[in-house]
């Protein structure tokens, strides 16, 4: 087991070969916040949400990848999905609780409750959680006239950088309690791309049944999608500010999902800590506009 001084656990669920991934992972090192440690899925994940693999047993790969150019690191690979790697992080490859759980940059955008339940990227920040561990999500957006098997690490150079600052920022200031940041990023973000704390939508698609029928005559089904109308009563939400804004979206998402009918204000949350993390929270908006207006896309 490794045994550092400040573990930084990256992962993600589209798997060590994404060129967003490897953008991410270039910068954290470069920015030397601690041992960055990846582990992932050997596979593309995609849409996993938070499964566990308990049916047939895991297997786990050290392999050294490129990370860009001549640079290479190490890699745990996890025969399983997104929450299994970052169980397998805590309990095996790791001596001690990392200090961050930072999961992307995932190539697609996560808004919205209904991503919430089915992103794996979403769902390893949330596995860390649970283990009392704060994490940040990190998802771009991909424009259907981008061609994705045609992106490169060159693409997401920015995309990197902005995950990177946004993860020494929440090392150096912490929130009083543990929080997922689910943060999404606009694919062309530059000197007027906005930034906005926003709260989750409930969803971005409404999904609809297609039928077929085989060469025999027996009906098969596909689950299709189509995206709702955004308007002003969505303002406030990831949804609006990813894609009406364009703007940098940072959703704060904690566990507690309890009904506040039967909870009291304090329990729910300190009034000291919530004036803190709101101003954390304001300071980080301001950190992100900062690099996006020093840099150009």
């Amino acid at each position: 087991m490794l045994k550092l001084n400040r573990t930084i656990l990256l992962t993600n669920d589209d798997g060590v070969h994404s060129p967003a991934f490897k953008a991410f992972w270039r910068r954290l090192v470069d920015l030397r916040l601690g041992e960055v440690v990846a582990v992932t899925p050997e596979h593309e994940m995609s849409a996993a949400g938070k499964s566990i693999t308990l049916h047939k047993p895991l297997r786990v790969n050290r392999v050294s990848s490129k990370i860009h150019g001549d640079r290479y690191g190490y890699v745990h690979l996890v025969s399983g999905t997104p929450a299994d790697a970052v169980v397998i992080a805590f309990n095996l490859i790791l001596s001690e609780k990392p200090c961050i759980t930072v999961s992307g940059i995932n190539m697609g955008d996560n808004i919205t409750l209904d991503n919430l339940f089915t992103s794996g990227t979403i769902a390893a920040a949330i596995q860390s959680l649970l283990s009392g561990v704060p994490a940040i999500a990190f998802s771009v957006e991909i424009p259907t006239s981008v061609e994705r098997r045609e992106l490169k690490v060159s693409n997401f150079q920015h995309h990197g950088e902005l995950a990177a600052e946004i993860t020494r920022f929440m090392v150096e200031n912490p929130l009083s309690t543990p929080h997922v940041l689910n943060v999404n990023l606009p694919f062309h973000a530059g000197r007027d791309t906005g930034v906005e704390l926003t709260s989750l939508a409930k969803i971005k698609f409404e999904n609809y049944i297609l039928e077929r029928k085989d060469p025999r005559g027996v009906p098969y089904y596909w689950i299709g999608s189509s995206e709702i109308n955004v308007d002003k009563s969505h303002e406030g939400t990831d949804l609006y500010a990813l894609t009406v804004q364009k703007a940098v979206s940072i959703s704060p998402i904690s566990l507690e999902v309890n009904t506040p009918i039967l909870m009291s204000p304090e329990s729910f949350y300190k009034r000291e800590h919530l004036e803190k993390d709101r101003r954390t929270l304001e300071n980080l908006k301001k950190r992100v506009r900062e690099i996006l207006v020093s840099k150009t896309h």
